[in-house]
């Protein structure tokens, strides 16, 4: 499980009260309220410093799923600059072997 996953799902556990069943889990269906939502939406703020798009959410069903995919969309769409060719330069410089290491730690 990823780590935007496992913190996700915690915050998910924490404001509607129970687990998530499992990624395709409804947020709503699961015993989720407004005001869960709320509570909910400001500890993603809090932990990644993204606001999550509700229509995006509401289109696509709010699912663990969905709202794991929106944190890293948002991530991505917040990153600058700056910070991607940091980022690209550091994998320019990793072996084959090193990039297959980092992604297997990712699974």
């Amino acid at each position: 499980m990823s780590e935007i996953r496992e913190v996700v799902a915690r915050l998910w556990t924490e404001t509607v009260g129970v687990a998530p069943a499992g990624p395709e889990a409804e947020f709503f269906e699961s015993g989720g309220t407004s005001l869960a939502l709320v509570q909910f939406l400001a500890g993603v703020q809090d932990a990644y410093g993204v606001e999550l798009p509700l229509d995006r959410l509401f289109t696509e069903g709010f699912t663990l799923a969905g709202a794991v995919s929106a944190v890293e969309q948002s991530l991505i769409e917040s990153a600058d600059l700056a910070e991607l060719t940091s980022l690209e330069a550091e994998l320019d410089g990793l072996s084959d072997e090193e990039i297959r290491a980092l992604l297997a730690e990712g699974s």
